[in-house]
């Protein structure tokens, strides 16, 4: 699971800001809320959900794309040539240099062991420093530590690694390992125990949602429902079904058709029944609808949806939403939330981390204080994340909602009407 994330100078992100997925000692009203919404394991309280609210353009996203950006990296580093050159977007509205043009640190615990990985870029996207701590006898101790040095030293002598801890960090040809390229990606690809089973984890178990559907390309449209054609394709095509009845829409049968797009390239189609209904109310027959070309975007999206979460609920990992709210009703909305939060549904412990607008969501009986966060835009256009734990005398059985959009909590738009702008501005222009 996740613990902790951390980011500096990305995008919209100037100072260092963190994302807390531990529990605070916050006490809900409602301890069923308490009981679900955090995971025990050992000593840890672990979150199982975050929200992130906040004005248009004041940093949400880019709190969501630097945590799927240090995915990138640790996945794709060593295998796509200057990734995080293409990739990197530093803070641009200041005249502080900074030491480094990107730092992300992640505190990770997979197995029941707790491990603090990160790394921090230079401008041209080479890496600066990369430092990977994990648990010794008592202690958190280093395992490698990484530091850039002029170009006349070998690079050999940049790394530091604990041989008591970190032995997979012995005897590897570190004239093969490129200055874009992470350290533990490469002690990974020599096949090292600790270095895999965190590339692993990042890689493989955070996962975005699926990219957003265009109609006027159905090939796309279908290659973002692998993972729930894939349920369909292996017999369990009433499990799809039952979740979407679940969210109000109940179809009667579901199937692929395999379509050839261009050349070698296939696409499975959805194809969904519907009944075809007798002035009486009676069903006469079914008719077939193609779910790219005849459903919603919230039909659709919440089929993509489906595979994934399924997954997630059996093996766990971080799924990532922006906008969870856009195309999907609140009370679907809810409902996806109250399935993370549900020990009997989300059997692996995992997480959801997203961004949404819809103050329905914030309420006591669905989430914590601490399960909200907040972005807002600093006097010098910087990104700010806080959470609501952080605000004092904030009941924890308040209306969130309600106090949110009165101000209380800050991160509200501040908005202005076009016309009165420009009535003021005529009127001045004539009194001169």
């Amino acid at each position: 699971m996740v613990i902790q994330f951390s980011v500096s100078n990305y995008r919209s992100i100037h100072k260092l800001q963190t994302l807390n997925f531990r529990a605070t000692r916050l006490v809900s009203e409602d301890k069923d809320v308490d009981n679900k919404n955090i995971s025990v394991l050992n000593d840890d309280r672990i979150l199982k959900t975050i929200g992130i609210y906040g004005p248009n353009a004041s940093g949400k996203s880019n709190i969501l794309r630097s945590f799927l950006f240090f995915k990138l990296m640790v996945g794709q580093s060593l295998n796509i040539e200057n990734l995080s050159k293409n990739e990197l977007s530093s803070f641009r509205q200041s005249t502080v240099i900074e030491e480094h043009a990107g730092y992300f640190e992640m505190v990770l615990l997979i197995e029941s062991k707790k491990y603090r990985y990160g790394f921090s870029l230079n401008p041209n996207g080479e890496i600066n420093s990369e430092w990977l701590f994990g648990p010794a006898d008592k202690n958190e101790t280093f395992y490698f530590k990484r530091k850039t040095a002029n170009e006349h030293v070998r690079k050999s002598d940049t790394i530091d690694y604990n041989p008591l801890w970190f032995q997979e960090g012995e005897e590897l040809p570190l004239e093969k390992l490129g200055n874009n390229v992470l350290f533990l990606s490469f002690c990974a690809s020599y096949d090292g125990k600790i270095s895999k089973s965190i590339q692993n984890f990042i890689s493989d178990k955070i996962t975005r949602e699926p990219v957003s559907r265009r109609r006027i390309n159905t090939f796309r449209a279908s290659s973002t429902n692998n993972h729930t054609d894939n349920l369909i394709e292996t017999g369990d095509k009433n499990l799809v079904l039952k979740w979407l009845k679940e969210a109000g829409l109940p179809f009667s049968d579901i199937g692929l058709q395999k379509v050839e797009i261009s050349g070698r390239n296939y696409a499975n189609f959805v194809i969904l029944s519907k009944n075809i209904y007798s002035p009486e109310g009676k069903v006469t027959g079914h008719i077939q609808m193609n779910l790219a070309e005849d459903e919603s975007d919230g039909t659709q999206k919440y089929y993509s949806y489906i595979g994934l979460l399924l997954k997630k609920f059996e093996e766990g990992g971080v799924f990532v939403s922006d906008e969870i709210d856009s195309n999907f009703h609140p009370s679907l909305v809810r409902k996806l939330i109250s399935d993370f939060n549900n020990p009997s549904i989300n059997k692996a412990n995992a997480q959801l981390l997203f961004t949404s607008h819809d103050t329905n969501l914030m309420h006591p009986e669905i989430m914590r204080r601490d399960q909200f966060y907040f972005t807002e835009k600093s006097l010098m256009d910087e990104t700010i994340l806080y959470s609501l734990s952080d605000l004092k005398g904030i009941r924890n059985n308040a209306d969130f909602a309600r106090q949110y959009l009165a101000g209380v909590y800050g991160a509200l738009p501040v908005l202005k009407s076009f016309m009165e702008e420009r009535t003021s501005e005529e009127a001045g222009s004539l009194n001169q």
